[in-house]
Parts: C-alpha cells; structure tokens; sequence
C-alpha cells in the first residue's frame, strides 16, 4: 500500500475558527496575541494505526513556516501522533486535551499552578503525545495515564527521547525541549523560546 504524502497548509484564523477561539483559547487581553498574529495548521501526520491523517495547530504566525517544516522531517521520519485537535475541542482545558492524549499548540493560559504566562500562551510551544511523554515534577506525573511511560528506556510508539528525530527536527530550528531540564521533565514540550524568558513552561 501508498503511503500519503506529507501535506501541510498555512492559513489566517478565519471567522468560523475565530468564533470557536474567543472566549476559550483565545482572550481579548492585551498580553494575548491578536488572532491577525496567528495561523491555523494544517498537517498529515502518521497515526498509531499506521495510517496517515490531517491534524489541527494553531501558532504564532511568526513560527508557522517553520513548523511546517519540523513536522514534515517528524512525518518522513515515522513519528506517530494519537490525535492533533485545537484546544478549543476540549474547551481550552489542558488537563483534559492531555487526558485525551491530544498534541496542541496555542492556548493563551497561565503555567499550571502559577501566575506565569505559559509559552502556549504566545503560540510558541507545542506539545506532543501527552501520555506517552509526561510532564514530571517530584512525584507528580501529568497526565497521569503517562506513569505507564516513565521507564524512558522502553521506547514505545509515540514516546519522545534523547537524540531522536523529533527532538533533532526541533532543534534544527532552535526550539528547546523540555526533556532536557534539569529539576523537572517535560518530555511532551517543545517551546521556540528558552524556559528562563517566562521563568517556566
């Protein structure tokens, strides 16, 4: 069987999609970017069935081309995604978009548990398959269906590690993992800026 070939899209939020984003992953605040600064894309992506089908991000439109071509190198690559939805689906609830295993972009929303802008916020970061690449602080494992995920040698369909093709299709356009941190490990994370800018994720 034919393989689908990679195909991406890059297009302005238009006024159906915006109806969806106001009020729930996007804010009319003045540190919230304006929905004219970002794009909706676009991308195949291999499934864990071993099919191929078109996800959902949003980013800052700054990044967008960019990112189509990190996620064309993660498609020839192989790399499998579960789902990839706009947040929105999950009315902007992080924890519930984790849950469901789903790979997200843009949501304007402070870092769990603090004060701090996250750089989701800015449609800066993407994270990937949230179960199988846990976020890590002490002996808190989010989401939680990912402690089935944290023997990181055991690479598993879906799981990110050290040196791979993702983390290298990433880094070729400057973005930082979160699987490096030192006191914390977010191995779904993938941000164009460093941690230190907004102090965390």
């Amino acid at each position: 069987m034919v393989m689908a070939p990679f195909a991406a899209t890059v297009r302005q939020i238009s006024d159906d999609v915006a109806r969806e984003m106001v009020g729930c992953s996007w804010r009319d605040v003045p540190e919230c970017p304006r929905l004219s600064d970002l794009r909706l894309l676009q991308l195949s992506h291999h499934t864990f069935a071993g099919q191929v089908q078109v996800g959902s991000l949003v980013v800052a439109a700054v990044v967008a081309d960019e990112v189509v071509s990190i996620f064309e190198r993660i498609f020839a690559a192989g790399f499998a995604i579960e789902r990839m939805q706009r947040v929105d689906v999950f009315a902007a609830s992080d924890e519930a978009s984790m849950a469901a295993n789903n790979s997200s972009a843009f949501n304007f929303r402070r870092v769990q548990g603090t004060q701090v802008l996250s750089h989701h916020a800015l449609g800066l970061a993407i994270d990937l398959n949230p179960v199988q690449n846990p976020w890590l602080r002490n002996d808190l494992v989010d989401p939680p269906a990912g402690r089935a995920y944290l023997d990181r040698a055991q690479v598993r369909v879906g799981m990110i590690v050290a040196g791979d093709a993702v983390v290298e299709a990433f880094a070729a356009h400057g973005w930082h993992w979160g699987g490096d941190w030192q006191d914390m490990r977010d191995f779904q994370h993938f941000s164009k800026l460093p941690r230190l800018l907004l102090t965390c994720a």
